[in-house]
């Protein structure tokens, strides 16, 4: 195909002229030749010499018809890309999932004498999940801990409420490194974590209360004060594709602030994964730091501080069909808190 640019030079241009010139012997024309030129009012040479011109001629449109021709593909092309990032930010934000978590000591197995309400007892959590319909997602969460004093009477609550974004790059075709950020206000204190777990007593499973006497009574004994720490956070994972739904993955989560306390944890692990359409499991194995100088989380059953410790877990997903696209979430942390408590979870969420 000729351009219209081809065609309004048509065969009367300045490069034309010069190459039939260059083809007659590059100026030095003879009276023959010359005669026989303005013999032809196409101004034409005939021959040998004239076939050559003609050849060369064709092969200079034929390689400017192509320049032109790719020339026109790459901004259609750029046209199209512009158009998917214009269609991108159109659509912004959308939800992509909604869970709701429990995890509770009683929930841990096997069971080891330490499912007993002592230590980190129960946790609930909400998360929301949104995708930015390329590869960052940003989750919303909002927790409450429960933890009491094992041996005691003491307890304190912590609440999260924080934001993080993460994004994965696909360096290679097996390998992808997944980064994230994160921040939020964690809140220590009296968060009323004693009446929700008499009422879950005593409406829901048994267990200790407020009002009991001796061995039955649920701990009380809130600190006097409340504290409010700011928290940063990153995280940064690599995760390598083996055979089929296998791969293996390492990285790093950690998060800290200072407040009217300061706290802080880091999380090293290394994981075995498997991932098919319905069902992924991912188990972890790494180590586990943790720093503050807020009492009531380091009483008996609380945080360890200052050393690291093994942390192992075992998370399971079971995604339902796409008529019915809810997802069930499996968990257990084998070693929590200054004596090693097992916890499970269990969570249930919808996909949008």
């Amino acid at each position: 195909m000729v351009t219209p640019f081809l065609r309004e030079r048509g065969t009367n241009s300045r490069w034309e002229r010069e190459g039939r010139r260059a083809c007659q012997g590059g100026g030095a024309t003879s009276a023959s030749a010359r005669a026989e030129d303005m013999s032809d009012p196409r101004g034409r040479v005939k021959g040998a010499g004239g076939s050559a011109c003609e050849s060369r001629r064709r092969v200079l449109v034929t390689v400017v018809a192509i320049v032109a021709a790719a020339a026109s593909a790459q901004r259609a092309s750029a046209q199209e890309e512009i158009g998917g990032w214009a269609r991108l930010r159109a659509e912004g934000w959308r939800l992509e999932t909604f869970e709701v978590n429990f995890a509770d000591d009683y929930l841990g197995y096997p069971k080891n004498g330490l499912n007993d309400d002592n230590g980190f007892v129960a946790n609930l959590r909400l998360a929301a999940t949104l995708s930015d319909g390329d590869r960052g997602m940003l989750r919303l969460e909002v927790s409450q801990q429960l933890i009491t004093q094992r041996g005691g009477l003491s307890r304190v609550d912590e609440g999260r409420v924080g934001a993080t974004y993460s994004r994965t790059f696909a360096r290679l075709d097996r390998l992808a490194f997944t980064f994230g950020l994160g921040a939020g206000l964690e809140v220590v204190g009296n968060l009323g974590g004693s009446q929700l777990q008499d009422w879950a007593h005593h409406d829901l499973w048994p267990g200790r209360h407020l009002e009991g006497v001796g061995g039955m009574q649920l701990q009380n004994g809130y600190p006097s004060r409340t504290d409010v720490v700011p928290l940063v956070g990153g995280s940064l994972r690599v995760d390598r594709a083996l055979v089929g739904p296998v791969a293996v993955g390492a990285g790093f989560e950690g998060v800290g602030g200072v407040g009217t306390g300061s706290f802080g944890e880091l999380h090293a692990f290394v994981a075995v994964r498997v991932a098919t359409r319905s069902v992924q499991l991912e188990l972890r194995e790494g180590g586990a730091i943790y720093g503050t100088n807020i009492q009531p989380l380091t009483m008996p059953g609380g945080y360890v501080t200052g050393r690291f410790q093994s942390d192992p877990s075992a998370w399971l997903t079971v995604l339902g069909p796409r008529a019915f696209p809810a997802f069930l979430v499996l968990g257990i942390d084998w070693n929590r808190g200054d004596t090693g408590q097992h916890v499970g979870q269990i969570g249930v969420g919808m996909r949008f």
